[in-house]
């Protein structure tokens, strides 16, 4: 078999080993939902150091084994979160709690072609199961060229842009989810899930729409400021 067949290849795909995959449940799980539970407290107005114990109470409760952690029930309903969910999640409790003052931002138009693409790739996945398209999408996940190619249209497009002064913030981290997917194979060995999971996907559209408000205030605010 050629190099270029053994890349785009489906039919051997490589899966994570059974107790990565069981520790990657519970971290993933428990790294989402002190998050969440982070950004619960910012919203009810608790005090900062009450934010951190209940993240922390949450994530080692997460961490347990059995069904009485919530990792357990939540592996049962949507499987394990996706590398790129859990590095975001971690990546904005880092910039909240102990790099507040640095700022890791990009730019709109950046931001706004990733969310874009994340929201078209999920309806692309979403219609696939449905069996829509001539070939299984979902299939080629587990290529070994996948990857590859995500890190390079991810990647080439900020690269090409030199007079941008932000950090690529976004690309990095979808670029680090494809460098320990292709490690390791998690969550499932198929790219797309290492990618991108319903609650990230559905997590696009809201902050998409708040994006599309956000700019059409601007333009209105613009047209009939004086």
């Amino acid at each position: 078999m050629s190099l270029l067949a053994q890349l785009i290849s489906t039919e051997a795909p490589r899966l994570p080993a059974l107790a990565l995959s069981i520790w990657w449940l519970h971290l993933g799980w428990a790294v989402v939902l002190a998050w969440l539970a982070a950004g619960l407290g910012r919203w009810t107005g608790l005090p900062r150091a009450v934010q951190l114990v209940f993240a922390a109470v949450l994530a080692l409760w997460t961490c347990l084994p059995g069904p009485y952690a919530p990792s357990h029930w939540l592996g049962l309903a949507f499987q394990a979160p996706s590398i790129s969910l859990v590095l975001l999640c971690a990546l904005d409790l880092y910039q909240r709690y102990w790099r507040s003052a640095v700022s890791l931002a990009e730019g709109q138009s950046a931001r706004g072609f990733l969310v874009l693409a994340g929201v078209l790739l999920g309806w692309v996945l979403l219609l696939d199961t449905f069996a829509v398209f001539p070939v299984a999408l979902y299939a080629w996940g587990f290529s070994p060229a996948v990857p590859v190619v995500v890190v390079v249209a991810v990647l080439l497009p900020w690269a090409l842009r030199h007079k941008e002064p932000a950090t690529p913030c976004a690309h990095g981290v979808i670029a680090l989810a494809m460098l320990v997917f292709a490690a390791l194979r998690l969550p499932s060995g198929n790219a797309w899930d290492a990618l991108l999971d319903p609650w990230l996907w559905l997590a696009l559209h809201v902050l998409g729409g708040r994006m599309l408000m956000h700019r059409q205030r601007c333009r209105a605010g613009g047209r009939f400021s004086l």
